[in-house]
């Protein structure tokens, strides 16, 4: 992502905050339980391990040790990249509790991670979008264009849908990774991003799938389960806040839904005390991209019947945000038909 791509939520008691957390559970859960199907993996492909993201290819940044993987917040030990289960949810820690209240703590990563620039970070840091361009050679590692606008401090968002269309696979294959998404971040404050991504090659399978993702509490990137999804499938992502005062949503629910087949997937997530300020109706992001036919082979991506919830409807002029340009491949990011209609364009 994004740019970006921490305050506690709380200073309750101990005993507070496991009687809060309980009680939120139950609502993520139940909101979760509206709209999702139980999740399916994606298919294995070329003997890879099913469900794993998608190892390093010849053109990520040298330093980044060759053993990590490629997400859409940069370079992680395979160790440091967690699935939570549909009946699970993330704490205000960033632990993972479940339904029946057993705990996995997820202590702080004993790896570094690293933006797509290759910059070295640790703990809970998501890199700036400065982060994400591209470096010196003509390689793009990182985001590439999208369709954004702040909203003020004082009224953020509490709700993010959009939809999209799955498109063909790119006509040159070479192992990059492409992700699609829309998205919500804490523009003052980047600890997090809320993303529900359509992802080609995202884990291991030459083919799109779709997860739900959250980053870097303890140096980690969580997701949900990968479930795949066919070229010109109806996709929609709907980030949902719970427990909203003050600016701030304490709960979010990340759904990826395929309309088209019924399968979703979705990641119960703490917000980390983020105010969701930032939003993006439309990010492409790629991995080891150097030459146009490795983006998808189609010309446009377009986000549609994108809906921003505050205390009321936003809705704003779409701003493009561009990246990189080499290789140069055309890209641009508007609203349509006009610059504050509820769609965007993502073109490259």
């Amino acid at each position: 992502m994004s740019s970006m791509k921490s305050k506690s939520a709380s200073h309750r008691s101990a005993a507070s905050c496991i009687r809060w957390f309980t009680a939120s559970l139950a609502v993520m859960l139940f909101l979760a339980a509206g709209f999702q199907s139980r999740p399916a993996f994606a298919a294995d492909a070329g003997g890879f391990t099913l469900g794993q993201p998608t190892a390093l290819n010849a053109k990520a940044p040298r330093n980044v040790p060759s053993d990590y993987v490629i997400t859409p917040d940069g370079y992680f030990h395979p160790s440091c990249v967690n699935v939570v289960a549909a009946d699970e949810s993330v704490d205000a820690h960033g632990n993972i509790v479940a339904a029946n209240g057993r705990v996995r703590t997820m202590s702080r990563c004993a790896y570094p991670h690293y933006a797509p620039n290759g910059t070295r970070l640790s703990g809970d840091i998501l890199p700036r979008l400065s982060a994400f361009a591209a470096g010196t050679d003509a390689v793009i590692n990182g985001w590439v264009v999208t369709g954004q606008y702040l909203q003020p401090r004082s009224a953020p968002a509490r709700f993010l849908a959009a939809k999209m269309t799955v498109p063909p696979g790119p006509s040159v294959q070479s192992g990059q990774v492409l992700y699609l998404f829309p998205g919500l971040e804490d523009n003052e404050n980047v600890v997090t991003i809320v993303q529900p991504v359509l992802a080609w090659n995202g884990f291991n399978d030459n083919g799109w799938t779709v997860a739900s993702w959250n980053c870097c509490r303890n140096g980690r990137a969580l997701h949900s389960a990968p479930v795949a999804v066919s070229t010109g499938d109806t996709i929609q992502g709907r980030m949902i806040g719970v427990r909203c005062a003050s600016g701030s949503c304490a709960l979010w629910s990340i759904l990826s839904s395929d309309v088209t087949s019924g399968k979703s997937t979705t990641l119960n997530t703490s917000s980390y005390g983020q105010v969701f300020d930032w939003v993006f109706g439309g990010v492409l992001e790629v991995y080891g991209v150097s030459q146009c036919g490795e983006f998808p082979n189609a010309t446009t991506e377009d986000f549609t019947n994108i809906s921003v919830q505050g205390a009321g409807p936003i809705t704003q002029p779409w701003q493009q945000m561009l990246v990189t340009n080499s290789p140069a491949c055309g890209y641009s990011a508007a609203g349509f038909p006009n610059a504050d209609s509820p769609n965007v364009r993502l073109t490259y």
